[in-house]
């Protein structure tokens, strides 16, 4: 009997819902119709990006190549082939040029996200608690931490830079700090990076995802539990021994998904 394909979306969820089953005290929002907002965010997210990198990676460049294969034969069969060099025509730069622009689309998705998020995060534990800090204004405080930051993570350095560089620089890597595994590359020659590269590429942003969620969530949480705790001053109160206790495990478990994020 034929085993049933596979659902990716399906699989990508529960990952997702695994995920947020770790995290401490999300019964908090469980139930709130923002904390719905935000699953439905990543959720559609995770769908969009891999629906792009099937689109890509299963239409656009094999119906780029087949149309350099057939202006190869064009030129190779042309009347005018005598007065042409065809050792200096760059076939394949056609679908090199498609995957670089790829980039540019997965940037911006991964751009949008990210902004929706902190946006959502935001607004979801304004509920709980009123601040006049922002989420990041925290973060950089008490982490050292900027949340837009794309260099600090491997896999979003690398495709913010290449959308950068052919945005920028006509596809020439010369923009500055370069990723992981480009400090060598030569800056005559445009990026190249093959369809195999890009697939891999999209995989790790799906992959991050989940966790930048997780990540600004529990950045959230220890924003609210630590301001809550400083309206408190007894410290042999049960609420602040129980504050405490909360903010030790949001800080373990913070340290550990940015080091998890960094390694993509």
């Amino acid at each position: 009997m034929k085993k049933p394909k596979l659902n990716k979306f399906d699989l990508f969820v529960d990952k997702l819902i695994e995920g947020f089953s770790k995290l401490p005290n999300f019964d908090l929002t469980q139930r709130d119709e923002l904390a719905h907002k935000l699953f439905n965010i990543v959720s559609y997210k995770i769908a969009d990006i891999s629906s792009y990198k099937e689109l890509v990676t299963k239409h656009f460049i094999p119906a780029t190549n087949k149309a350099v294969y057939d202006s190869k034969k064009d030129i190779e069969n042309s009347k005018y082939r005598q007065y042409l060099d065809l050792k200096q025509i760059d076939f394949k730069e056609t679908m090199y040029d498609t995957i670089r622009l790829s980039y540019v689309g997965l940037f911006h998705k991964l751009e949008n996200y990210v902004n929706e998020v902190i946006s959502v995060t935001e607004i979801l534990f304004d509920e709980f608690y009123e601040s006049e800090k922002t989420l990041n204004v925290w973060t950089k405080e008490h982490f050292d931490f900027n949340i837009r930051d794309w260099q600090q993570f491997n896999i979003v350095h690398k495709v913010n830079w290449v959308a950068n560089c052919v945005k920028h620089r006509d596809s020439y890597p010369t923009k500055n700090p370069k990723p992981k595994g480009y400090q060598n590359i030569n800056e005559e020659e445009k990026i190249r990076i093959d369809v195999h590269e890009f697939d891999q590429d999209c995989q790790l942003i799906i992959s991050f995802l989940p966790i930048y969620l997780q990540l600004m969530f529990l950045f959230a949480q220890h924003k609210m539990f630590s301001e809550e705790l400083n309206n408190n001053f007894d410290p042999e109160d049960h609420f602040t021994i129980s504050q405490n206790e909360r903010l030790t495990t949001i800080e373990h478990t913070l340290k550990t998904l940015i080091e998890q994020m960094r390694k993509i």
